[in-house]
């Protein structure tokens, strides 16, 4: 249940969103003011943040693009910032402390330069507390990333990875159109 002392919260979040381009956003938060970050492309639908003991970090670089389906859910303390590109699809929840990331950053080494590559969750996707996505990960529709798992290849649909690096743990039996509540 959302108190009324959340709404400004909400309705703030909602137009820093639309200001940035999401012209369909409806974003309700739950708790406290999101750190949200407009300087590139953003596009959303209904979005549910849930910030209640840590910010969520959320938002588009100056290059970047962000882009959230509807009813997308994400928990306290994630951190989705494009600076590249990322693609959350419709219905996906995101767990405390996810890290979605385009971008290393920085260099490894002098001779490689910064990896950049975008991101892509499928529908109802289900991304576990802590787990961290890397730069260039597409993730199937109706997957699941177990709690503190690393993403650093492709997670194929209907499949459970868990573990660092994050590997298959078992296949889904989830029809076109079921979605998680």
């Amino acid at each position: 249940m959302i108190k009324i002392r959340d709404v400004p919260y909400s309705l703030w979040a909602t137009a820093l969103f639309r200001l940035a381009g999401a012209r369909s956003a409806v974003v309700t938060v739950d708790g406290r003011r999101p750190i949200i970050l407009t300087g590139g492309s953003i596009k959303c639908g209904r979005l549910l943040l849930r910030c209640k003991t840590i910010p969520i970090e959320l938002g588009a670089g100056s290059k970047g693009s962000l882009v959230l389906g509807e009813r997308v859910f994400i928990n306290t303390g994630a951190t989705i910032v494009a600076n590249h590109s990322i693609i959350i699809g419709d219905d996906c929840r995101l767990g405390d402390l996810v890290a979605i990331f385009d971008s290393d950053y920085h260099p490894l080494e002098p001779s490689r330069p910064t990896r950049i590559a975008p991101v892509r969750l499928g529908v109802n996707v289900w991304v576990g507390r802590s787990a961290t996505i890397l730069p260039g990960v597409t993730i199937g529709d109706h997957a699941v990333v177990a709690a503190g798992s690393v993403v650093t290849e492709d997670v194929p649909a209907r499949t459970v990875v868990a573990g660092v690096p994050a590997r298959p743990v078992r296949s889904l039996d989830i029809p076109d159109g079921w979605r998680r509540d």
